[in-house]
């Protein structure tokens, strides 16, 4: 769950009694589909930007923060126009439209059969759902109170924001489940993920809401514009300071300066407007660090194992626990954690409640990182500066040894030996087969790269470079599919088809290459293998791993042998759920007690302001991320204890600003009393 969801709940604004207005069935519809639309594309738009746009994954991180940021900055306008230009109802239809067209414009650019340009249609089409997104986030909550008749209807204005916020979350939760899912398909020239088929499904769903939302339009209530708050509060303090830059009488506050043109009650609410900005700052660090579910857990998870047995975990699925948590947690808190906290006299006020909160997102951090520590002991070690790595592969069925570099190497037959650490230059090298006979010769050996070479037989005993530059065919795959090479030490060509219980793959060796490129398989498990059209052994390729499939031709058939270059994941995804029981109870305690207070502390008048400054501290949250992911750092788990440290000095300060806050909020009630005495007094 994410800003806008809380928001929707809280800006509950009442409403008349008569019948229930059918008209907000469209209206949930819309928000169903809607919502189901931006978490189904967001789930799987981190593995897209970096499996198949190819961005790495700090380019990757920021493009998708960029997005998210956008998604929280555009209410603003959304608002402005819907209250001050041309209202909602048509601010909701016209920009539903270019939402549902950017998810269109997203979905045709991830076809790679198409000559089109793949990353500008995609990234123009993100800008778009941005907008799009964006734009409506202030307006369906509000539109559909907007049904409802006050005070004679109140009781069902708060079961309509139930039944809405409801439906926010069971978008997020199918969705977020279901996308994933449908990526792993082959479709339309992709020999790995169907991002085409994962971004048609919420496109599809974003064309169902626009359709729902006009269906209602008979039955709607569509109250005129009356103007936007937000612009005369941003009027009343641009005027403020370009007077007191001008004017050199001295006044007590800033905005005094502005009585000259704006009444005193507006000045007084946009004081009170103020100090909740002030005390709420902190607000934006929470934001950054929440929104890396999206992107920083996920490509976390793709490190991991998703093997339970019975079903296989995709990455961008474990994002499903937040929404599923929140709905079990509001209940769990509201109703048994903090009364048990209030009677412990750990949590008894809602800054308290913040400062909890605060505090259990920079844990909730220390434990990702600490995690990603374990994740990087299973990772391969590519060779350093001046140094590389070589790996030579014995296709014959008798042991070969290795001279020249060290000691003797002994490789298995069919089998592989891995050197790391050696000198980067010419090396003379003796390899001696038992069945082959002998070579000498030299091996290039290149700075910070791993080489690869097959021993095989032509005329005679030889090696057979496969690669000079191979360091990338030695890294894990971006999402958890295991990569698969074939070996071959014949010259025909081979023709071998894998296939397991979804998906079929035709991989092929050309002749006199030895050689495939490197796979990524589209799942991981049990794999049957025809070449040529003959069955051979079956193979079992797990989550994570690198693998060499060597296959000899033999007497009566062909003969296989499968090697484990880089050892597959072995760390479980179940393992994210403790970071994410606590992120999601920081987001409890944090966000939707943050709602609340801001919604109750602030001027009536000042709601609507709040609700759009508080959809922008997640925009802004956003842009820290963006500030730390431009140091490009190579450990991502420093980078989460850096997070986990950043919030946890902020939440020191908002300590600080709270007691301040609460210290002149008691003055300002004296002052109140002291004020109502005085004119009791003077009446008498």
């Amino acid at each position: 769950m994410t800003a806008e969801s809380q928001m929707d709940v809280a800006d509950e604004a009442p409403e008349k009694k008569l019948k229930y207005p059918k008209s907000v069935f469209f209206i949930i519809s819309n928000e169903f589909c809607e919502r189901f639309s931006y978490y189904g594309m967001r789930g799987v738009l981190p593995l897209y930007l970096k499996n198949s746009l190819k961005y790495n994954e700090n380019s990757s991180t920021i493009i998708y923060h960029v997005f998210v940021m956008l998604c929280y900055f555009t209410p603003v306008f959304g608002g402005i126009m819907a209250d001050a230009w041309i209202g909602k109802y048509k601010t909701i239809l016209y920009v539903s439209l270019l939402y549902a067209a950017g998810n269109i414009v997203l979905s045709v650019g991830s076809v790679e059969g198409l000559t089109l340009p793949h990353k500008e249609l995609s990234l123009l089409g993100l800008f778009m759902i941005a907008v799009g997104t964006g734009g409506i986030k202030p307006c369906v909550s509000s539109f559909g109170g907007d049904q409802f008749v006050i005070p004679q209807q109140e009781r069902e204005l708060q079961r309509f924001f139930s039944v809405f916020y409801f439906s926010i979350n069971a978008g997020s939760v199918i969705s977020s489940f279901l996308t994933p899912m449908l990526r792993q398909y082959h479709c339309l020239g992709s020999d790995t993920d169907c991002y085409p088929l994962a971004f048609g499904l919420p496109a599809a769903l974003m064309v169902a809401a626009v359709i729902f939302f006009v269906l209602g339009s008979p039955m709607y209530k569509n109250i005129k514009p009356q103007g936007n708050i937000v612009l005369d509060v941003g009027g009343c303090v641009g005027h403020a300071v370009v007077r007191k830059i001008k004017s050199k009488e001295k006044k007590n506050n800033w905005l005094d300066y502005a009585d000259d043109k704006y009444d005193s009650k507006l000045i007084a609410d946009i004081k009170v407007l103020m100090s909740l900005i002030v005390l709420f700052s902190p607000t934006i660090v929470f934001w950054a660090l929440y929104e890396q579910q999206g992107d920083k857990w996920t490509f976390q998870a793709s490190r991991m194992n998703g093997d339970l047995g019975w079903y296989t975990i995709i990455p961008d699925q474990m994002q499903t626990l937040n929404a599923v948590l929140v709905l079990v947690f509001i209940p769990l808190f509201e109703y048994i954690v903090y009364p048990i906290l209030a009677k412990m006299r750990l949590v008894r006020t809602s800054l308290q409640k913040l400062i909890w909160g605060g505090f259990l997102a920079a844990i909730a951090f220390v434990v990702s990182g600490i995690l990603e520590l374990k994740i990087k002991e299973n990772e391969p070690l590519l060779p350093s500066s001046g140094q590389s790595e070589l790996l030579l592969y014995n296709t014959f069925n008798c042991p070969a040894k290795v001279d020249g570099i060290g000691n003797t190497i002994n490789i298995n037959p069919l089998g592989f030996t891995d050197i790391n650490g050696i000198p980067a230059k010419s090396t003379n090298i003796t390899i001696t087969s038992e069945c082959a006979g002998s070579w000498s010769g030299n091996i290039e050996l290149q700075d910070e790269e791993v080489s690869s070479y097959l021993i095989l037989k032509e005329t005679n005993i030889t090696t057979f470079l496969l690669n000079q530059k191979g360091s990338s065919e030695m890294l894990k795959s971006d999402s958890t599919s295991p990569k698969l090479k074939i070996l071959y030490s014949g010259s025909n060509q081979l023709s071998i088809l894998m296939k397991n219980t979804d998906n079929i793959m035709n991989i092929v060796v050309e002749s006199g290459k030895h050689q495939s490129k490197m796979n990524d398989m589209p799942l991981s498990g049990k794999y049957s293998i025809t070449v040529n059209g003959k069955q051979i052994e079956d193979v079992y390729l797990s989550q994570g791993g690198v693998y060499i499939l060597m296959l000899e031709d033999g007497a009566n058939a062909m003969v296989s042998q499968l090697l484990i270059i880089v050892q597959p994941n072995s760390i479980n995804m179940l393992w994210q759920i403790p970071q994410y029981i606590i992120i999601t109870a920081a987001e409890i305690m944090f966000s939707i007690t943050g709602i609340e207070f801001s919604y109750s502390e602030s001027p009536e008048s000042m709601r609507s302001v709040i609700s759009s400054l508080w959809l922008l501290t997640d925009s802004f949250g956003n842009i820290i991320v963006l500030v730390i992911a431009g140091f490009k750092m190579a450990n991502e788990a420093i980078e989460m204890f850096i997070y986990a440290v950043l919030m946890a000095v902020t939440m020191l300060v908002f300590i600080y600003l709270a007691r301040r806050y609460t210290i002149s909020k008691k003055k300002a009630l004296e002052l109140e009393e002291d004020s109502i005495v005085l004119e009791e007094q003077t009446k008498i």
